[in-house]
């Protein structure tokens, strides 16, 4: 099920951030390319355009870097929210085809870009305070991983001052004085700073193995492991609520999938043991013609058991994320108990039928 939700911000615009001082790097500079208009409508052909051009995955990541932040323009007028209803391929080709686009954009397609040279990144959501002041901006950013190490980049802040990369591998510590993800996580500080203040928090992990963790955990997982570490950090700001509100919306729609998916599953087991129980029943109603071995009309009966158990285990399994209010697992569950009965029923009758030493056809009478 696609997740959709318009996470409404109120935000300010980050023009605010001119005046600021702002480093560069000679590397970047000296790797600023020009990426044949030919292919810079597509992620794959620029990323192998530049990895055919330079060696390293090192330049190659500064030069996509630095190709983002020259060629695509930031949008003002889609700026005050996150659109989770489109998914990242979309916002990344949509970005390349107007050469525009706000924070998702520009975060979706740098991480997109250095994902295709083989260099592990994700998109990091939170929010930023680009003015020094206490009006924050919901924002998208990337983490990128070289060798062992994380660092962290901003191609939008950067795009937004032409000729300048300051947040490009800007050092963790300075990063989250302006830049707050809502998974502390994503701050690559062993000691998390509040969401409200630079203050720390209590708690000290380490984020490289906490990391290599969650992306190698499903979904679920993800959300659970989030939830985890937003509470063990303070904080009150709106976005952090409204975000983790939409986290456990989330986590509330894989619930939801997953009770569908547990009681479809359970539906179907019922419905290949009923299957099995009716074709003994008229099997035993044609007086066990053709003729089987004991053992083969035993057979037929064998599945159920494993059929019903497997689907009252199913069963059993809803509501375990998300309450269950759509699906009558209580009326199934009688369905599988009946059946049971009924198959009991029949074990017992097959039992003395092999067992008698009078004719069988007259137990059949």
């Amino acid at each position: 099920m696609k997740r959709w939700l318009l996470l409404y911000c109120l935000v300010g615009m980050l023009s605010c951030l001119k005046g600021q001082t702002w480093r560069s790097s000679d590397l970047i500079s000296r790797n600023a390319i020009s990426i044949p208009d030919s292919i810079s409508r597509s992620s794959p052909a620029i990323a192998r355009f530049v990895q055919e051009k330079y060696a390293t995955k090192e330049d190659q990541l500064q030069v996509l870097y630095r190709w983002v932040i020259n060629n695509i323009r930031y949008e003002t007028d889609s700026s005050y929210y996150f659109n989770w209803s489109v998914d990242a391929d979309t916002k990344i080709a949509a970005t390349l085809r107007r050469r525009s686009g706000v924070c998702e954009n520009f975060a979706a397609l740098f991480a997109d870009l250095a994902t295709r040279i083989g260099v592990p990144a994700f998109v990091v959501h939170g929010y930023a305070d680009g003015s020094g002041n206490s009006l924050n901006v919901a924002h998208s950013w990337c983490a990128v991983q070289l060798g062992e190490d994380w660092h962290l980049c901003d191609p939008t802040w950067d795009a937004v001052s032409p000729g300048d990369t300051r947040y490009f591998f800007m050092s963790p510590r300075e990063f989250v004085s302006t830049h707050i993800p809502f998974d502390p996580m994503w701050q690559l500080l062993e000691k998390p700073v509040g969401y409200d203040s630079d203050e720390k928090n209590a708690f000290v992990f380490n984020y490289r193995d906490s990391i290599k963790a969650f992306l190698a955990s499903d979904s679920l997982r993800q959300l659970f492991a989030i939830e985890r570490r937003m509470q063990k950090v303070k904080g009150n700001s709106r976005l952090l609520k409204t975000w983790q509100s939409y986290n456990r919306m989330n986590i509330v729609i894989i619930g939801q999938e997953e009770n569908m998916n547990l009681y479809n599953a359970a539906v179907e087991n019922y419905n290949q043991a009923i299957t099995l129980f009716n074709e003994f029943i008229a099997y035993r109603n044609n007086g066990f013609l053709p003729v089987r071995p004991d053992t083969a009309i035993e057979n037929m009966l064998a599945p159920i058991e494993d059929l019903l158990n497997a689907a009252q285990k199913k069963l059993g399994g809803i509501g375990r994320i998300a309450e269950n209010f759509q699906y009558d697992t209580e009326g199934l569950s009688n369905k599988i108990q009946n059946l049971a009965r009924r198959r009991d029923e029949q074990k017992a009758y097959l039992k003395k039928y092999f067992s008698s030493r009078i004719s069988r056809a007259a137990i059949m009478r």
